[in-house]
């Protein structure tokens, strides 16, 4: 099992501890961030069983957008990278989806391109985004299409092209690409239950600079054909809330209260979490349980780039 909770960084309030002051709410701070337990367990007859400690759980994952290069009027390849940024994507459940599902993810983003699309190149066109699994304009046209000094100028065109948005539709459509390898099976319910996962995705926006926290739920449905598929739902997370996968049914709801009461005393977010965090393995593993347990790995996504800290076990 595991435990994960990211939100928005709330600082504490540098007011808070005066008398007579009513306002002392935290303080909106830039970026976001997830905490997670490391530990990897199997599960049989004896419960769950520790394999690994110090899993990664949170993967910083690269955002690549990369920009057409040209000889003379012609279109040749995308050779440069024109924005690079990184997210963060959390998964709890199957380690084995989570790996090809990140796998996926990685590819996805690390390869976007962008292109150009109209019905007249001298009216109605509009620079875009492209996957890099999309039909390409540029790269199907080639040589037999001419473009215009006057286009493809990087600091006037490529601004503003790449959005947290986006990146939260890449993310999904790689989750259920990846998912979708699945539906040539059939699939029973402990099949399904073997490889369940969530993920949440938190990504700074290359174009408003706003922060976005996406949470991914795993859902399943009969087809046409008679055959259990799976896919994902997005949801987001608002300021104020945080995003919980793992044991959510055991901590989700006090995770919550934990996250308004620490934003309305005026305290940093990130350090109540954490506290949180710590406390539920330290109540499962009192239970003689190691569904979760230490060290704590703490990710923290500023600037558009992912910092890590680690809290080891106590000794």
């Amino acid at each position: 099992m595991t435990l994960v909770v990211a939100g928005y960084n709330f600082d504490e309030n540098p007011w808070r501890s005066i008398d007579n002051i009513k306002e002392s709410t935290g303080v909106r701070g830039e970026g976001l961030f997830a905490v997670a337990d490391s530990i990897i367990t199997s599960f049989s007859s004896n419960g769950h069983s520790p394999l690994l400690s110090g899993f990664k759980k949170i993967k910083e994952i690269p955002v690549k957008l990369w920009q057409p290069y040209f000889i003379g009027e012609n279109f040749k390849s995308y050779n440069s990278v024109f924005l690079q940024v990184e997210c963060f994507v959390a998964f709890a459940g199957s380690t084995l989806t989570a790996q090809h599902v990140i796998d996926l993810i990685s590819n996805h983003l690390a390869t976007l391109r962008i292109d150009f699309q109209s019905g007249d190149f001298e009216t109605d066109g509009e620079y875009v985004v492209k996957k890099i699994c999309d039909p390409n304009n540029l790269i199907r046209n080639g040589y037999t299409s001419v473009y215009g000094d006057d286009m493809f100028i990087p600091e006037k065109h490529y601004q503003g092209l790449l959005t947290a948005e986006y990146i939260a539709e890449v993310v999904e459509y790689s989750i259920n690409k990846a998912l979708s390898s699945a539906q040539k099976y059939k699939l029973d319910e402990k099949s399904l239950r073997e490889m369940y996962t969530e993920f949440i995705l938190g990504v700074n926006c290359p174009s408003t600079e706003s922060d976005l926290l996406i949470k991914y739920t795993m859902k399943q449905r009969t087809n046409i054909d008679g055959m259990i598929e799976v896919y994902v739902v997005s949801e987001r997370i608002e300021e104020g809330s945080v995003a919980v996968i793992g044991m959510n049914s055991r901590f989700g709801e006090l995770a919550q209260d934990k996250a308004k009461e620490a934003i309305e005393n005026g305290l940093s977010l990130k350090s109540e979490m954490t506290t949180f965090v710590k406390d539920a393995i330290n109540e499962v593993n009192a239970e003689g349980s190691f569904q979760i347990a230490m060290p704590i790995v703490i990710k923290s996504l500023e600037n558009r780039r992912v910092s890590k800290q680690v809290i080891a076990e106590e000794t």
